[in-house]
């Protein structure tokens, strides 16, 4: 029976269960022969969050504290709702890429027309004075910026923020209404291929004469352990797979059939590059150029102070048409009072502007938390570095205990070293423990991994090398 057969069998038979059981305990419950069973629950160990253990016998026990709720699937309801959210948050994507790139140069334009109606011809006037220098304000913060020979001309970008020629190539290719939507809600995350990782997994188990441990999947993926163990079960169902126990209780994922390869002799596997080859980057804030960024915040903050403006005074449509009807009359009789809330003026581009200053001023504040993130991956992976370096003829073999200035120096990102608190998320995350030596120091100890790794290695040094052998070919349709 299919691995994904069986795991179904399994979801009726065990509705509701939650805890650890044995292939045994499945087999007995579900009426599958053993193997079966034991395909099934590796299967649902990874769709459904759920650990292996190994007992002191060699046995292995599988682990489903939130019983069999899928960790990729979510509901039903859950998937309504995800699409009502993805379908309103493409209307507002929509909405802000057409319409909000061409209200907010059509604000400036229409206040820039009002300020040069009233301020040329009404001298006299307070409203006049105030648009007069909002004008100026404008006129001398656009020339200083855009100016071929102002030294402050966006277009000389110092070295530290000017980006290959390539990379400017690309930004200016980007349509105007993307650069708007890119400024108020940040760039679009790149694309990722869901099945990358899995190919680099099956790529590294190839390399690694079909055995391998958690230790390996999150060298090319930059998983934490949990999740490299739900990848392997994941891949156990999926290639004929086996899981085995070495005698000092380290779990072993077997992979044979993944060995076959038609290359004469058994061409050697190109090794993925190390997680640590490369750290992780904190995506840009909009990923506009400077320029842009301050065109964007000149225009739109001249459409905020002219709202306000507008708020201020009451020009209301009925206020300005009359304002403007007595341009270049002598000695006109004072203005009606303003008649309701200036909308159109007023309130609307007051409200908007301001919303297109403050969702970026969110996002903002927000990306602290995304920066935080992005350092304790790369610590985790700068920490993967230490602990699998080793084995090469001219380097020392490898640890699995180390101490806290080793680490903080192992996770040092751009010379600045990793705190206590830093250290222990990253060790924790690759399955360490911590504890105190006899002297009352702190010692990081991977016992699993230790273990692991001598099972592993004894593991390749048994492997046949027929696994990689397809066997003879016994017909061809060349022949014909």
């Amino acid at each position: 029976m299919e691995a994904k057969s069986s795991a179904h069998v399994l979801e009726q038979s065990l509705a509701g269960f939650r805890g650890r059981l044995t292939a045994a305990d499945a087999a007995a419950r579900s009426g599958l022969p053993t193997r079966d069973a034991a395909e099934g629950l590796a299967r649902l160990g990874a769709e459904c969050a759920g650990h292996l253990a190994v007992t002191e016998k060699g046995e292995l026990i599988y682990d489903f504290p939130r019983g069999f709720v899928r960790t990729e699937g979510p509901g039903l309801v859950r998937r309504i709702g995800r699409a009502i959210g993805r379908a309103v948050f493409g209307l507002v994507r929509f909405v802000v890429r057409a319409w909000l790139s061409v209200v907010i140069i059509g604000y400036a334009v229409l206040f820039a027309g009002v300020m040069i109606a009233i301020a040329a011809k009404s001298d006299d006037s307070p409203i006049g004075d105030v648009l007069a220098l909002l004008a100026r304000v404008l006129f001398e913060a656009l020339y200083w910026t855009f100016h071929p020979f102002s030294p402050v001309y966006v277009g000389r970008e110092p070295f530290w923020v000017q980006g290959r020629k390539q990379r400017r190539k690309q930004a200016a290719e980007i349509p105007f209404y993307e650069k708007v939507n890119r400024f108020v809600f940040g760039p679009p995350p790149p694309a990722v291929d869901p099945r990358a990782d899995l190919a680099k997994a099956v790529a590294e188990i190839r390399r690694q004469k079909g055995r391998v441990v958690p230790a390996d999947i999150m060298r090319v993926t930059g998983e934490s352990r949990e999740a490299a163990e739900r990848t392997l079960l994941r891949l156990v169902a999926d290639h004929e797979g086996e899981i085995t126990v070495s005698e000092e209780g380290a779990i072993l994922y077997e992979f044979p059939a993944l060995r076959s390869t038609a290359s004469a002799g058994g061409a050697a596997e190109i090794a993925p590059a190390p997680v640590w080859g490369k750290l992780a980057e904190v995506p840009p804030l909009t990923g506009n150029s400077t320029a842009f960024n301050v065109f964007f915040s000149t225009v739109n903050g001249f459409n905020l102070v002219m709202g306000g403006v507008g708020l201020a005074q009451g020009l209301t449509i009925d206020r300005l048409t009359e304002m403007v009807a007595r341009v270049g009359v002598l000695n006109p009789p004072p203005l009606s009072p303003p008649d309701g809330v200036p909308l159109a003026l007023g309130l609307v581009p007051f409200l908007f502007s301001a919303a297109l200053f403050a969702i970026p001023f969110l996002r903002r504040v927000r990306r602290h938390a995304t920066v935080a993130r992005v350092e304790h991956d790369n610590r985790v992976r700068l920490l993967l570095r230490r602990l699998l370096a080793g084995e090469e003829p001219a380097q020392a073999p490898r640890r699995f205990q180390f101490s806290l200035p080793e680490l903080a120096d192992a996770c040092a990102i751009a010379g600045r070293r990793a705190g206590e608190a830093d250290v222990e998320r990253a060790v924790r995350a690759l399955g360490g423990t911590v504890d105190l030596t006899d002297g009352g120091r702190l010692a990081y100890t991977f016992d699993d991994l230790a273990r692991e790794h001598a099972a592993v290695r004894a593991a390749r040094a048994l492997a046949s090398p027929d696994e990689a052998s397809p066997g003879a070919v016994l017909l061809s349709s060349a022949d014909n």
